[in-house]
């Protein structure tokens, strides 16, 4: 997830996004920011009442030194050290597609959100521009390895199954759906991280490199943002 503190204007429609499936969170009860990293800016001037817990205490130390008063705890989202209807509000950007298994923090996501609880998960995802130039490179054979997003992700999510790396994002609709959570509200954002020129350049090139280079490190940021209520 995307610093929040230089919150750069390219970044806006992704935490416009967030924060306003957020804000009923500002009314009463315990806000919990899942895999909260170096981000807990905006969400804790926003919520009086946030805990950012995270599983990399180096992180949270480092944080803690701009942010003394939060309230930051170093745990797992797959077994949060949290009694059952705890939060009212649970925010998990970017953090699903790390896991080998995403259901244990779904599962745990649903069992400590208080009954009508509201959770807004968020993944990186492909655009349809996307899709189709992966769909192209996947079947001219011009990539072989993994060509899109960050190394340590262990998954990718897309609409599509444009290629074996990646896994439908209805998927997770049927996670959600499992464990009591409805989706009630979904959305897309974009953040545009490369210069326009990559994007006429690609279609100039037939070589793997630029589609790798394309897809790993010139990426046009997009992604699918979830509201889920714990029914």
């Amino acid at each position: 997830m995307p610093m929040p503190n230089n919150y750069r204007t390219i970044e806006k429609p992704y935490y416009t996004a967030i924060l306003s499936m957020t804000k009923n969170g500002l009314r009463v009860g315990y806000i919990l920011d899942v895999g909260c990293g170096k981000n807990p800016y905006v969400f804790h001037k926003l919520f009086s009442n946030y805990i950012g817990i995270d599983i990399d205490n180096n992180i949270l130390k480092e944080v803690s030194q701009s942010l003394p008063n939060a309230s930051l705890i170093c745990a797992s989202g797959t077994h949060a050290p949290f009694k059952d209807n705890s939060f009212t509000l649970i925010i998990c950007t970017e953090v699903l597609e790390h896991l080998k298994n995403p259901e244990e923090m779904i599962s745990e996501i649903s069992r400590i959100s208080t009954l009508e609880g509201k959770g807004v998960i968020s993944i990186p995802s492909l655009s349809l521009p996307q899709i189709i130039i992966l769909w192209f490179a996947y079947k001219t054979q011009r990539i072989s390895r993994k060509p899109y997003q960050s190394p340590d992700h262990v998954r990718e999510y897309a609409r599509f199954k444009v290629a074996p790396q990646f896994e439908e994002t209805s998927n997770l609709f049927k996670l959600f759906r499992r464990h009591g959570l409805e989706i009630v509200d979904v959305k897309t954002a974009q953040q545009l991280y490369t210069k326009p020129k990559i994007i006429y350049n690609i279609f100039l090139s037939k070589i793997e490199n630029v589609f790798e280079t394309f897809f790993s490190k010139y990426l046009i940021g997009h992604y699918t943002i979830f509201k889920v209520e714990k029914i």
